[in-house]
């Protein structure tokens, strides 16, 4: 039973308990009915497939970005590998020059023009050659030779395990 204040509190016209308080006016409710299991299964079924696909896709994605990460690093890797031959040849023709210009300054000809002309120096009438000394024997040796033979066999058989 509806009493005086709970009457005010609703708006004229409808009845009490059919739709909430914070729900729309223009919105209807679905209808309710009873659900076949064939169709329940088949939504599921789509459902996965369609899970599947975004999974697939999204494998697919990742594979073609990792290929190409790995062409971009490939087509780097050989970028400095031509940079670095490029730099190998012209250091290689660099010290092809540098020992060229070095026969050239070295060359007896030129020594001895810049001896004469600029160092006044002159050609010597002659020359001798020095017939190498034989130094004798080394240090270790004549060190050797000085021992007693006595105090070398006594060392040679201490040596022996």
């Amino acid at each position: 039973m509806a009493t005086r204040s709970s009457a005010l509190e609703r708006p004229a016209g409808r009845p009490a308990g059919r739709r909430g308080e914070g729900e729309p006016r223009g919105k209807a409710r679905p209808e309710l009915g009873v659900v076949d299991q064939r169709h329940a299964l088949q939504r599921a079924r789509r459902r996965q497939a369609r899970a599947l696909y975004f999974l697939s896709g999204g494998v697919l994605a990742a594979a073609l970005t990792v290929a190409a990460a790995g062409h971009a690093m490939l087509a780097a890797t050989q970028l400095r590998s031509d940079t670095l031959q490029s730099q190998l040849a012209g250091a290689v023709s660099t010290e092809q020059n540098l020992e060229l210009r070095k026969a050239v300054l070295e060359s007896p000809s030129r020594v001895m023009s810049l001896a004469e002309h600029r160092y006044k120096m002159v050609a010597p009438s002659g020359v001798t050659y020095l017939q190498p000394v034989d130094p004798g024997e080394s240090v270790l040796q004549a060190h050797e030779a000085a021992r007693p033979a006595a105090h070398r066999s006594s060392s040679a058989s201490s040596r022996r395990p």
